[in-house]
């Protein structure tokens, strides 16, 4: 009976397994929601780690209004890869003179994501929108139950490179044999550093709740801890999130336009006020987050003159919808 009741769970977890995970059938994946594609983001546990820059180079690339810039004590990135960890370490200890256990490490990835033998890997849709409409413990616990299935595995069929999955190649990816399996919480902590995630949707303006945690975050913030900010490929969240700090502790006295530009001016030079980029699919979206951006100035300005309410409260104050 109990050897019964053992088989039929089995079946009933194996029924369970979407097609993207089928033992069976060669994997096939489509880039939607249904069948979402797997993505090895870095090319190595090693690559160099992408869109890599921090608030000190500001006064390096930009002539314009500086003034505020030297509190700004954060570093901006993509997604590295396990080795990755170790160059942001070194990089930040030799730019700010900031050890691991210094800074804090925020994601902001909304998308299933984790570290399949080093190297990074995502579970995506076509516009990275696989857990748009979900709560941040519900995106976790997505995430949480995909790399359990992945861990389950010998060996993972078609994973796709950036270039294949920019292709649209959906068939052709490699299979990997399965030899660690982590998610980036377990990386991260592994490199020293402290972590939190906010997950926030790709190309979208962050949620009210998104914004007041981050408000509250930066406020409870405690003395010389260092942030390490990053997406997938470390411009539009990373950027975003990077502007409204640069708000909260500037808004009296540099112009939201001085912001956008000061910050468009190190590499990558990611200027939110761009919101015609390659695929006019996303336009409608950027041009949300720039004027989110533009309203969250507004509401850092009446934080210098006294305002102490979080963000949520202060939009529905105003009247913004």
């Amino acid at each position: 009976m109990i050897k019964l009741k053992i088989t039929l769970m089995l079946l009933g977890w194996a029924a369970s397994i979407p097609p993207l995970f089928s033992f069976n059938d060669p994997i096939t994946c489509e880039a939607t929601r249904e069948k979402p594609c797997i993505v090895q983001d870095t090319e190595a546990p090693a690559s160099p780690v992408g869109s890599l820059r921090d608030t000190l180079m500001i006064s390096d690339y930009y002539h314009g209004n500086l003034a505020g810039v030297d509190n700004l004590h954060m570093s901006l990135s993509a997604e590295p890869g396990s080795q990755g960890w170790q160059q942001v370490a070194d990089y930040i200890r030799s730019r700010a003179g900031i050890e691991p256990h210094q800074v804090l490490v925020l994601d902001l990835r909304q998308e299933n994501h984790g570290y399949l033998n080093g190297n990074a890997i995502t579970l995506c849709d076509l516009h990275n929108w696989l857990n748009l409409g979900k709560t941040a413990e519900e995106s976790i616990a997505a995430e949480t139950q995909w790399l359990a299935r992945l861990s389950s595995l010998k060996k993972i069929d078609n994973v796709l490179t950036v270039q294949q999955f920019a292709k649209k190649d959906y068939s052709t990816g490699n299979s990997i044999a399965v030899e660690t399996l982590l998610s980036e919480k377990e990386q991260v902590t592994q490199a020293g550093f402290a972590y939190r995630r906010l997950p926030i949707t790709d190309h979208r303006a962050p949620l009210d709740k998104e914004v007041d945690t981050f408000v509250s975050l930066i406020k409870k913030l405690p003395k010389g801890m260092w942030l390490h900010v990053h997406c997938r490929g470390g411009k539009g969240r990373s950027t975003t999130l990077l502007a409204m700090y640069d708000m909260l502790n500037n808004a009296d006295k540099a112009s939201f336009n001085d912001i956008i530009e000061r910050l468009a001016a190190i590499p990558p030079y990611y200027d939110l006020t761009q919101i015609v980029r390659t695929d006019p699919d996303l336009t409608p979206y950027y041009q949300e987050r720039l004027q989110f951006l533009q309203r969250f100035y507004e509401y850092a300005e009446a934080r210098f003159k006294g305002y102490s309410g979080p963000w949520s409260q202060w939009k529905t104050e105003h009247q913004l919808v």
